[in-house]
């Protein structure tokens, strides 16, 4: 009787030990408010575009307005010797009118702008890991550009316009086919390498031949000791197609105006970094794509630079604020001037949840009026978020 109570014993420690080792974690964000948003293009803003919303506006990573809503599941086990597997998946929700089927609106039911519940995929990717050779992901992740110029937004890449608007121009912000490896952190000093593809055929394509392989590497580093972190981050995507935008729009266009371009690279470089006062703290980066093609009139580049801070006032209520000047040019010569601003007020109602009011601002002021038009997008809004 007494061995077989130790026995039972042993194997309750045994299955609690096991369990112990695995685990599933189920996270999400809801953001939801109300707001404007005001677009005016072409000459002296001729040309103006309004729309108020109520829920959040419109994103492929969720609706919000300061971040996409979503809902994600996380997963790790410890397998021994220091190695762990774990699995990431995160989808964005829509919350406007959000329903499970979308339902077509008739001039009787008064039901109109009905969405699906779910929108795109944000992350979905399996890791492998070990305490003293890093970390490998492998499946839909975030671009290293994005994660590092994001992290030094005091913003962090609000869906309201402003910083997040200029710097992620032109940005691949996530891959769907992507292998990411982790170094450990040593010294305060964390490397990761990035190398992925979009999914598409490469080769000889169109009737012209022109060549492409649609492959992308890149590399960021980040240093964090105390109140200071320092970063910096390179991408190369390799004969990428890029598709033009609508010349003379309420869209502004990029380096390659409105022609279809298989460029020979695309480079891009940005370093950032912040210091915390803990009164105040201050932010700053630059960010530069280099835009290579053997035709001359679709060469071009994207930079610019952001200062930003964010400050507590009170141990509820937190101010951010960020400024952004750069260009866009082609062929050698200034294709936009751009600008933007945001300012958020935050009040904290728990550390979960906060009340918030945003204001944002970006200009594209054309340098090329045969081209392009100025665009000018205002938006604000007050919303609630809350994380789980």
């Amino acid at each position: 009787m007494k061995k077989s109570l130790l026995a039972l014993a042993a194997m309750g420690a045994f299955v609690g030990a096991a369990q112990a080792q695995s685990s599933v974690t189920v996270y999400g964000l809801v953001d939801a408010g109300v707001g404007s948003s005001n677009i005016t293009s072409g000459a002296n803003g001729a040309n103006t575009t309004k729309q108020n919303f109520i829920g959040g506006l419109s994103s492929a990573n969720g609706t919000g307005q300061e971040a996409g809503s979503r809902l994600g599941f996380r997963g790790t086990e410890d397998v021994g010797g220091g190695t762990r597997v774990g699995f990431t998946i995160e989808v964005g929700l829509n919350l406007s009118n959000a329903t499970a089927t979308t339902v077509a609106p008739s001039a009787t039911d008064g039901v109109q702008g009905n969405t699906a519940l779910f929108n795109n995929t944000r992350q979905a990717f399996a890791s492998l890991g070990n305490t003293k050779l890093g970390e490998l992901r492998i499946g839909t992740q975030d671009s290293l550009a994005k994660n590092l110029l994001g992290f030094y937004d005091p913003t962090k890449e609000a869906i309201t316009t402003g910083a997040a608007s200029l710097y992620q121009q032109g940005t691949i912000v996530r891959y769907g086919q992507a292998a990411t490896y982790q170094a450990p952190t040593m010294a305060g000093v964390t490397v990761r390498a990035q190398y992925s593809g979009d999914g598409s055929t490469y080769g000889n394509v169109s009737a012209a031949q022109t060549p492409t392989t649609n492959n992308v590497w890149s590399v960021s580093a980040k240093f964090d000791q105390g109140p200071l972190s320092v970063g910096a981050v390179y991408e190369a995507r390799l004969a990428p197609y890029v598709a033009g935008g609508t010349a003379n729009s309420a869209t502004a266009l990029l380096p390659n105006l409105g022609a279809n371009v298989s460029y020979a690279s695309i480079n891009q470089v940005g370093v950032a970094a912040e210091y915390d006062f803990n009164v105040i703290k201050p932010m700053v980066s630059y960010y530069n794509q280099k835009w290579n093609s053997p035709v001359a009139t679709a060469q071009g580049s994207i930079n610019g630079i952001q200062l930003g801070a964010t400050a507590p006032v009170t141990s509820t209520v937190s101010l951010v604020a960020s400024y952004v000047t750069g260009k866009i040019t082609n062929n050698n010569s200034d294709l936009y001037n751009t600008s933007g601003m945001q300012a958020q007020v935050n009040y904290a109602l728990s550390k979960r949840s906060r009340l918030y009011g945003i204001y944002g601002q970006t200009n594209w002021n054309s340098q090329r009026t045969a081209t392009t038009a100025d665009v000018k997008v205002q938006q604000y809004g007050l919303g609630l978020l809350h994380t789980f």
